[in-house]
């Protein structure tokens, strides 16, 4: 697990700050004027901002009227070291990510000693603004919300049949869609560009060789069809497209294969 005790603030401090002063991770991140998906994915205990991001936010809750407490300065021994802690960490961690009352006491947002740590770095590429960069996480964490709840699903069979009806196997399918995207976005995350979005000429053909409605248009290779299949997802995440989002959100349950293949 990660050893907290040396940075300027811990997930149990950040969660014990904001819930005393009221306020949801989306309305600290609005009046801090800091990404929200770094404090969401901080206080979930797995993953360690930049040392300036931890220092603003500590401030924050201080200038709102938040104590917390502290005998030694902190992050004195991390800086007195010299470590530095690049944004992205990620790592594990034993701590519960359970809201907390805000009350002070003596142990609160310490937690026990790590006996070993693995640190990983992800490094989110610039050429994402804070605000993609939200929408990027909100979505992978709906797609994990999603998968987890579509995997408890009973197979069902077909008629008359021990193999697993279509439906069963469109929502199989639709989940392993919910992977695939989660894959391309971690891909932009890293500023990779695995599959590009298609013209909208293109899209209108391939929308017709896909659900057989055309036998003109013929796409050249099987990265059209990918990126047919993932352009709403690129629109509404990353570009922020109020009709994709509304696209996606409508979207029905699939119960044919060929629906959970193309949204």
């Amino acid at each position: 697990m990660i050893d907290f005790s040396e940075l300027a603030l811990s997930p149990n401090e950040s969660r014990a700050a904001r819930n005393f002063l009221g306020l949801s991770q989306a309305q600290a991140a609005e009046k801090s004027n800091l990404p929200a998906h770094k404090i969401k994915r901080f206080e979930s205990g797995n993953y360690v901002p930049d040392a300036q991001f931890l220092e603003d936010l500590r401030e924050f809750y201080e200038g709102e009227g938040y104590n917390f407490h502290d005998e030694d300065a902190p992050g004195a021994k991390a800086k007195a070291r010299g470590d530095v802690f690049p944004a992205g960490v990620v790592g594990g961690t034993d701590s519960g990510t359970e809201e907390t009352d805000g009350s002070p006491s003596e142990n609160q947002g310490k937690l026990p000693r790590p006996q070993s740590v693995q640190l990983q770095y992800m490094r989110i590429t610039p050429s994402l603004e804070s605000i993609q960069v939200d929408r990027v996480f909100d979505c992978i964490e709906d797609n994990e919300e999603a998968i987890r709840a579509g995997m408890a699903s009973p197979v069902r069979n077909g008629f008359l049949s021990e193999s697993p009806s279509a439906a069963t196997q469109a929502q199989a399918i639709a989940l392993l869609r919910r992977l695939a995207e989660n894959g391309l976005l971690y891909a932009r995350l890293m500023g990779r560009e695995l599959v590009s979005l298609p013209s909208a000429e293109g899209q209108a053909e391939q929308e017709g060789v896909l659900l057989g409605m055309s036998n003109k248009a013929k796409a050249a290779t099987v990265g059209d069809l990918l990126a047919l299949a993932m352009a709403d997802l690129q629109r509404a995440v990353v570009d922020g497209d109020t009709e994709a989002q509304a696209r996606r959100k409508g979207r029905a349950e699939p119960v044919e294969v060929l629906q959970s293949l193309i949204g």
